[in-house]
């Protein structure tokens, strides 16, 4: 975020990812008791959560610094509407994390009570990871708001 750079706030996101899902791996390979699940799925969502409000807060930036200096009428309508914007923004992704934190929670509390066989345990592992894939996307995907069109008769 220091560097205000999509780049470095991607790579420093996606490499915490991989550190999480390493360090569960790599707990799971040496039989270390690891963190519960709940936690790790928290980890994994803040982390998913803070690459967005970066975004989010360094296309903020960007555009209230091309209005500085400017006091006309547009101006401070648009600042208005770009806090506006940010603030929706941030609360929309917050509602999506919280949301997708509960709603996986809920399908691994459902697991639980499941039992899984010897045999299907690389078909529930492929649905676990296009579940966080789905998840991922729909944290991940540009939320901007679209301007309606009205159609001129």
């Amino acid at each position: 975020m220091l560097l205000t750079n999509r780049t470095a706030i991607l790579a420093a996101s996606g490499g915490l990812l991989l550190l999480i899902v390493w360090g569960k791996i790599a707990g799971d390979i040496y039989e270390l008791p690891g963190p519960d699940s709940a936690l790790l799925l928290l980890q994994f969502m803040l982390v998913v959560f803070l690459m967005e409000a970066s975004t989010t807060t360094l296309t903020f930036d960007y555009t209230i610094k091309q209005l500085e200096g400017k006091d006309d009428d547009i101006s401070a309508q648009a600042r208005m509407r770009l806090t506006k914007w940010e603030r929706v923004q941030l609360l929309n992704l917050g509602k999506l994390t919280i949301a997708s934190f509960g709603l996986t929670l809920g399908l691994l509390i459902l697991g639980s009570l499941v039992s899984v066989s010897v045999n299907q345990i690389a078909f529930s592992g492929i649905l676990v990871l296009a579940a966080l894939v789905a998840i991922f996307i729909l944290l991940t995907y540009r939320r901007e708001p679209e301007e309606r069109r009205r159609s001129v008769d």
